[in-house]
């Protein structure tokens, strides 16, 4: 029988999965300073071209007041100086959801997501400068949250890997969104899993998947690579982690992973001979399922919030990395 902490379940939940022991129960109170977004884990952060904004998808459930599973969800935007609100009729609240935006076609995709053990999703949405939120009835993945999904810029199309549908099956299954269908790629690749860190990697015209939570075998440390037709596992395998983020940084020339459910997992860069030390000084507490993105428009790593490994409660900080040091950047 699979452990609640495999299945990922509760989605105030962000937040199974948590190596070695016990769950990490959503009871976190932590504070929104500057009415700025909600204290939050399992949301996620893009950098939207046209806009040159930061955009915050799916924040504010798990906190001390989460959303009713009607309430419409906001779409945040940060300006490199402060948080404000750029749409507040999003589809019903839900975390652990498919995110990317799809620099082609100028859109910010989102597939899946859930707001309870009892209450996942299936949907396809898509968000555009001037058109809003609207729900695309397609067929595709189906219900599906704990998944990744990417733009991958050499080949135009967003990748969707794994995930969980329901409490006890887990899809080994990679999906390609076009804007007009999804089409299953592969059933083949990386073992299924949870709360897997993924990203395109532009420059290798690749995209980069690590680590997460393997039903069968317990939490990971291995990288694949995903070249448009098949995936490739890289080696030597690293310690394992689980709730980790990852952005390409175009600085530092490579994708980073930052955040996990250890209070000891370092945040790395990955070059062309595998994973280094991301080297900066103090930056963000230990974290787990932060949303983290990669600003172009000012060449910086931007990160919000997270649960915090041994506590449990939320974050509702904002980080930025320069690609030398960090600096906390609350409004």
């Amino acid at each position: 029988m699979l452990s609640q902490r495999a299945l990922g379940a509760t989605a105030i939940a962000v937040l199974a999965g948590c190596s070695g022991g016990a769950d990490v129960a959503a009871t976190a109170d932590a504070a929104t300073a500057g009415g700025g977004p909600p204290a939050s884990a399992g949301h996620d952060l893009i950098y939207h071209d046209g806009l040159g904004l930061v955009l915050l998808v799916n924040a504010g459930l798990g906190g001390a007041s989460s959303p009713t599973s009607t309430e419409r969800s906001r779409l945040w935007a940060w300006d490199g100086e402060r948080w404000s609100v750029l749409d507040a009729s999003g589809p019903p609240v839900r975390n652990l959801a498919g995110v990317a935006y799809d620099a082609g076609r100028d859109v910010l995709v989102i597939h899946g997501g859930t707001y309870s053990a009892e209450l996942s999703y299936d949907e396809t949405w898509e968000w555009s400068q001037g058109g809003g939120w609207r729900q695309l009835e397609v067929p595709g993945p189906g219900v599906r949250d704990h998944t990744q999904m990417t733009y991958d810029a050499a080949r135009g199309h967003i990748v969707l890997f794994g995930g969980q549908n329901g409490a006890t099956t887990f899809p080994r299954d990679t999906w390609i969104w076009d804007g007009v269908e999804w089409e299953s790629v592969s059933t083949t690749g990386p073992p299924p899993r949870v709360h897997h860190a993924m990203h395109d990697d532009p420059v290798r015209a690749e995209v980069v998947l690590h680590g997460g939570y393997e039903p069968d075998a317990g939490d990971r440390g291995d990288t694949w690579t995903w070249n448009g037709a098949a995936w490739t596992e890289l080696t030597p395998e690293r310690a394992p982690r689980t709730h980790a983020r990852m952005a390409f940084d175009e600085g530092l020339d490579g994708v980073v992973v930052v955040g996990g459910v250890s209070s000891g997992d370092p945040a790395l860069v990955r070059r062309d001979d595998g994973w280094h030390p991301l080297a900066a000084a103090a930056g963000p507490a230990a974290r787990y399922l932060p949303g983290l993105t990669y600003e172009r428009r000012r060449d910086r790593l931007v990160l919000f919030g997270g649960g915090d490994p041994s506590s449990a409660a939320l974050f509702a900080d904002t980080w930025e990395f320069d690609g030398a040091a960090w600096q906390q950047r609350d409004p």
